[in-house]
């Protein structure tokens, strides 16, 4: 089978629901996505490619509603779309946005409802819908505030990373500085969710553990991009900010959803984001029944 962008899907925990809510999609060509370790996109099973060939990763954000709460975790690439060209690439490779906001109406939830949005790092397919560049960086979700590490934070304020196509704009920045704060390891933004460090993709990105009554979640945001990145956690990203820390970062979280049966959130995988992971098991990543 091909690989498509994943739909709006939820999670049941108990007391808590994660709903995945689709932005857009990203194409990529799987040798320029992964100078080292493409091959192994191939060799257990998994639907990832397209019926050319691209790489095929979902665009979206995580709703998390528990109690009178609702909270996104990251916030979709927005109306636009970012061309990734690499050296070596052959084909159109992008990264495109612009359904959040119709998908969350269409599941009951309007902006000015966002308590909170949960920031596992800045790049641009993650911070898109927080405000709009025309309306002098007026919030998108106006109550709101704005949770992210201050390693993030530092790393996008230096002078090297502006204009970064992939990075943070201005307006983007103002809006998380002017209601934010501070997350760090073990924090809990939201009760029954705690950050965990996952350091390697970018400097301070993190993953989010969510508990239920009935069951637990990993949010991974972009410390697992693909499916085969936890079945082969060596796999270079090209994104990766710090490759060997990614890797050790990936064979962590692998290890640590292995050992407490929580269901693994993958954000940017294809056609099923919520998995289940059982390295025992034949074949050991599979979708996980919502």
């Amino acid at each position: 089978m091909n690989a498509s962008p994943a739909p709006t899907t939820s999670l049941d925990l108990g007391g808590t629901t994660l709903t995945y809510v689709p932005d857009g999609e990203f194409r990529a060509e799987p040798a320029v996505a992964y100078p080292s370790g493409h091959e192994d996109l191939f060799t257990d099973g998994l639907d990832v490619v397209d019926e050319n060939g691209m790489l095929v990763l979902s665009v979206g954000a995580l709703l998390l509603t528990t109690g009178d709460r609702r909270v996104l975790v990251d916030a979709g690439i927005g109306a636009r779309t970012i061309p990734l060209v690499r050296p070596g690439t052959t084909r159109d490779a992008y990264m495109r946005g612009g359904t959040l906001l119709q998908n969350l109406h269409e599941i009951g939830v309007e902006p000015d409802e966002v308590d909170a949005v949960l920031l596992t790092h800045l790049h641009a397919d993650h911070v898109g819908w927080l405000g709009d560049e025309s309306a002098d960086g007026a919030p998108t979700f106006p109550n709101a505030e704005y949770w992210v590490t201050d390693e993030e934070r530092e790393f996008w304020s230096r002078p090297e990373h502006d204009g970064d196509p992939v990075g943070p704009r201005p307006h983007e920045l103002r809006i998380v500085d002017a209601r934010r704060r501070h997350l760090v390891e073990g924090s809990e933004p939201v009760e029954g969710v705690r950050a965990v460090r996952t350091a390697g993709h970018t400097p301070g990105h993190v993953a989010f553990s969510v508990a239920g009554t009935r069951a637990r979640a990993l949010v991974v945001g972009d410390a697992v991009h693909c499916p085969a990145e936890v079945l082969h956690p060596g796999m270079a990203w090209v994104g990766d900010h710090d490759a060997a820390t990614a890797a050790r970062t990936r064979e962590g979280l692998a290890d640590r959803v292995a050992r407490d049966g929580a269901v693994l959130v993958g954000p940017h995988f294809p056609d099923a984001v919520f998995r289940r992971y059982d390295p025992a098991a034949t074949p050991p990543l599979t979708p996980h029944a919502a």
